[in-house]
């Protein structure tokens, strides 16, 4: 399986590609998974779901004009 770190590398160059609904479904299930593993207050959570809400908040932003 693949680390932390390398799935958060997958998610960000899905990022990248604007590939919104990849890269939302990456963020959210590495959360998932941190949060039950590490917690739901550990800062590799938290990254995790602010990586999502990142790219929600950007797609949002292209929609609205």
């Amino acid at each position: 399986m693949a680390t932390y770190h390398e799935r958060m590398a997958e998610a960000a160059q899905a990022e990248t590609e604007g590939r919104t609904r990849d890269a939302v479904h990456l963020y959210r299930r590495i959360g998932e998974d941190s949060r039950t593993t590490h917690g739901a207050m550990d800062p590799r959570t938290l990254d995790a779901f602010e990586g999502m809400a990142r790219v929600i908040s950007a797609a949002g932003k292209t929609n609205d004009n």
